[in-house]
This record gives C-alpha cells, sequence and structure tokens, in this order.
C-alpha cells in the first residue's frame, strides 16, 4: 500500500513541476498599449515613451514607439520585433533610420513589463515600459 501511495505522490509532484515549467516558460503577449520612459547611457538625455505594439504573427510584432527628447522634441520609432529562437518572452529587431544609422534592440517581456536595450548610431541606451 505505501509503494502505491510513493507512486502516486511522486506522480503528482512530477504533473506539478511540469505544470510550473511550463506556465514560467510561456510567452507574455506584447500585444497593447505601454508606458514609461527611454534613457541613453551615451549622453544621459531621458524622456517619456508610450509604445504600441500589435501582433503580425505568432513570433512576429510590430511596435510604434513614441516619446520626447529634451522634453519638447517628439520622435517616432517604428520597429519590427522578432521573438527570438527557443525563448518564450526574448525580441529582436533591427531598423535603419533615416540620418541615424541601424538601431538594434533586445526586448524582454513579461505579463506587465517591457525592458529593451537599444543601440544604434552613436548611442545607446534603454526603454523600460508598464502597462
Amino acid at each position: 500500500m505505501k509503494n502505491k501511495k510513493l507512486k502516486f505522490t511522486f506522480v503528482v509532484v512530477m504533473l506539478g513541476s511540469l505544470v510550473a515549467a511550463s506556465s514560467s516558460l510561456s510567452a507574455a503577449s506584447p500585444t497593447g498599449k505601454w508606458r514609461g520612459s527611454w534613457n541613453s547611457g551615451s549622453t544621459g538625455h531621458s524622456g517619456p515613451l508610450k509604445a504600441h505594439v500589435r501582433k503580425v504573427d505568432h513570433d512576429t510584432y510590430r511596435a510604434l514607439f513614441v516619446g520626447r527628447f529634451a522634453g519638447v522634441i517628439p520622435f517616432a520609432y517604428p520597429a519590427r520585433l522578432d521573438r527570438v529562437a527557443g525563448t518564450a518572452n526574448q525580441y529582436t529587431s533591427s531598423q535603419r533610420l533615416p540620418l541615424l544609422g541601424t538601431y538594434r534592440m533586445n526586448a524582454t517581456v513579461t505579463s506587465n513589463r517591457i525592458r529593451a536595450n537599444f543601440r544604434g548610431g552613436r548611442d545607446s541606451g534603454t526603454f523600460n515600459l508598464s502597462r
């Protein structure tokens, strides 16, 4: 009798572990509206930032980041976010911007946060957004 209980307990524990592991690997969708800030590590400039992200397909999203530079100069940064193969919440982007060169971004998305590092031209920094 003890052997059956031990086997049953083992199966329940293993199933619980599998469910917990799969839920931690599940993809948090970046779709929706976000608010936060950007910060340049190169210049020290920072400002408010908003984003609207829409789904293109299972692994691809389109984002429009809109913010202000120096408190008054508006900018818009369109980006295609591609899921990094084999990950649930890592995205990458590479976008050529007129006069500024190619900007690359790596982002981590959770259910309520986007944290991204960007690099391009002579600038690099971060985006920090939440729902």
